[in-house]
């Protein structure tokens, strides 16, 4: 595939897709720039998220992907030349299997694409799949896996869970803000736990320089982060979780989301929440914003002596009490993984993961995740053999610290 290949698709958009008179096009790059105008404009204007950003994952490309050896190939369709679906993907060849997936999908919390609202209210699952074999086709890929896609969104089934999807492991966590925190807080807290917490956060602000902030600074911006890298090490080591922030390549990833090597003028695409007492930050939490919504990518919380006040749990109530005062914010979103803080506070929303084969190796390989997928939430799911993987993970890392 050429650097841009665009496919007319006019004569089967009549018939196939059922958009008449329309002309219906594809264009395929694996330039994330060459993308970007229509890419940034149906992301004004439609329904996205900020993991599948041009600018996240031009970061996720340039550092993690290149690592991966992922080739973005992304798709951009239009509708009588106006843009209503950038579908950000990437391209693997693996064992001489081609796998096109989401672009950045190992470091995000859900994959939704970029739609025109009107389109994706309208389009139905037939002609979504044929889009896909189209592509695939045009991109000679074996197989498409579309991981993490939430299974109910913007008022409908998503139109990229496929027939004969799965669950994915794990689900997000979302809720609709009120402007009324105090609202919120009782209905979703008991009593006795609203006021165990609003105790703590009493003891965290009588220490000397308590703030919440978000970060703005490059002084704030720096000490946050290496906060939040030092914090996500030592909890990795002693709770046995891998830390997928650990290597060089990661670590400039979240650089280039935060601007902190860039030009002053470089856009960031993460924001950067802490919590400080007594001189030190104990808790941070990554952030992203996009279409209403405040996306909480990851944190961490320092393992020290005012650990007992809880202060990550603290700083995520500042930061939902702050969001329900800010007129632009209508949603929680607080991403992969059943923590108990995050179903203290939002619901359970299901993802799928989708595959689609296209050749006979793209069969077997879809036969082969589907069957790692089904161990993998099994092993999740299980109350001994996820305690158990846990242990050993502790073990591993205390045998490679000794």
């Amino acid at each position: 595939m050429s650097a841009a290949n665009a496919t007319n698709l006019s004569s089967e958009a009549e018939g196939e897709f059922g958009w008449t008179p329309s002309h219906l096009e594809i264009a395929l790059t694996h330039d994330i720039h060459a993308a970007a105008a229509d890419w940034r404009t149906l992301a004004a204007t439609g329904f996205g998220n900020p993991y599948q950003s041009p600018g996240w994952l031009a970061a996720w490309s340039e550092t993690i992907g290149k690592d991966l050896g992922v080739d973005p190939a992304i798709v951009t369709v239009r509708l009588e030349e106006k843009p209503v679906l950038v579908l950000p993907l990437g391209l693997r060849n693996s064992a001489g299997t081609r796998t096109l997936s989401f672009l950045g999908h190992q470091n995000g919390n859900q994959n939704t694409a970029v739609w025109d609202p009107e389109f994706y209210e309208s389009v139905t699952g037939e002609q979504v799949s044929a889009l896909l074999t189209k592509v695939c086709d045009d991109m000679q890929a074996d197989l498409l896996l579309l991981q993490n896609v939430p299974q109910s969104w913007n008022g409908r089934e998503h139109p990229l869970v496929l027939e004969g999807a799965t669950s994915s492991p794990s689900p997000i966590f979302t809720r609709r803000l009120p402007d009324d925190f105090d609202a919120l807080f009782r209905e979703t807290h008991s009593k006795s736990s609203r006021k165990n917490l609003l105790r703590k956060q009493r003891h965290l602000q009588s220490a000397d320089g308590y703030r919440v902030i978000r970060a703005e600074t490059e002084t704030d911006l720096r000490r946050g982060y290496e906060a939040f890298l030092d914090q996500r090490e030592k909890r990795a080591q002693e709770a046995g979780i891998p830390n997928v922030f650990s290597d060089h390549c990661a670590k400039h990833f979240l650089e280039q989301l935060l601007a902190l090597n860039g030009p002053e003028t470089a856009p960031r695409e993460l924001d950067l929440w802490f919590l400080e007492a007594d001189g030190k930050i104990r808790a941070t939490y990554l952030c992203a914003n996009g279409g209403g919504t405040i996306h909480a990518y990851s944190n961490s919380v320092a393992h020290d002596d005012l650990l007992p006040n809880s202060p990550g749990l603290v700083l995520i109530k500042e930061i939902i009490e702050r969001a329900c005062a800010d007129p632009q914010t209508a949603e929680l979103d607080l991403g992969l993984g059943e923590e108990r803080y995050k179903t203290s506070w939002a619901e359970p929303v299901p993802l799928k993961d989708s595959r689609l084969a296209v050749s006979l190796k793209g069969n077997i390989k879809k036969s082969l995740e589907a069957l790692r997928l089904q161990a993998k939430s099994a092993v999740r799911n299980s109350d001994v053999l996820w305690p158990l993987v846990r242990q050993m993970r502790r073990w591993t890392s205390a045998a490679g610290g000794a």
